[in-house]
């Protein structure tokens, strides 16, 4: 007798989600957790006896860094975008209303344009995030895309850090003055700026992401870009970046301990 073809579809994603969790060593409890579901939920669902729901679809592929088309297809023609293969994501001005929104800061596969920048290798939790607004000019200027690192222990940081504060309301740019008791202020660039100084409570910071890098929207002729000098500026600059990076770190590492 023929099986009917969303049985096998459902068999095939249950097999594929199967192998993705042993490939990364997860237990059937630790996936399920992650989903939000039980653990015997969790197991009709690799097993076939249960379908599988778009959230979960979504979830998975954020957990194993694939694209949801493979969960569903096997699709493995497919670039994998991640760290490992030099992409970051790209948190546009457009996508960051809902990045705002998510109960997390983890960023979906498939629920973001993700980049690779020529000569540079990203470590994991980096992100790229436009930014609007003049408050940090010249420093960093409307429309210009900044090369960020995710800061978990964010009170380690050295004061004069440039940072990107993720609160539940807004993307805020600043640079680093001080943490004082429960609130972290900072401070603008732009002499002119209205509000030159702001504070923001630790209680409403959801993530703290330390500025690596940019990638300037400042307009640049034809001529230059595409001479010869000008591709060596923008090599010397990625290698700037670079060591700019490796100092940060090493400055993080020597307060941490």
């Amino acid at each position: 007798m023929k099986k009917n073809s969303n049985i096998t579809l459902r068999e095939a994603i249950g097999s594929r989600i199967r192998e993705l969790r042993k490939k990364h060593q997860y237990s059937q409890t630790f996936v399920a957790n992650d989903l939000a579901i039980t653990q015997a939920a969790y197991s009709r669902i690799e097993n076939s006896s249960n379908g599988i729901v778009v959230d979960h679809i979504i979830r998975l592929s954020g957990l194993y860094e694939v694209t949801t088309d493979y969960i569903l297809k096997g699709n493995n023609q497919l670039v994998e975008m991640s760290t490992g293969n030099g992409f970051m994501p790209f948190i546009s001005l457009k996508a960051q209303a809902g990045f705002l929104e998510t109960n997390d800061t983890v960023v979906n596969y498939d629920q973001a344009d993700w980049f690779r920048i020529p000569g540079f290798n990203p470590t994991l939790d980096q992100k790229l995030f436009e930014v609007e607004g003049n408050s940090m000019v010249p420093t960093i200027l409307p429309r210009d895309i900044l090369i960020c690192q995710v800061q978990p222990n964010f009170k380690k940081l050295l004061n004069g850090s440039l940072v990107v504060i993720i609160t539940s309301k807004e993307v805020v740019v600043k640079r680093l003055e001080k943490l004082e008791g429960e609130r972290i202020f900072l401070s603008s660039d732009n002499p002119s700026d209205a509000e030159p100084t702001v504070e923001i409570p630790l209680q409403e910071i959801k993530q703290v992401m330390i500025v690596c890098g940019k990638i300037t929207s400042a307009l640049v002729p034809h001529h230059q870009i595409v001479s010869e000098g000008k591709m060596k500026s923008l090599e010397e600059s990625v290698n700037l970046l670079k060591k700019e990076l490796f100092s940060i770190n090493k400055k993080l590492h020597s307060r941490q301990n």
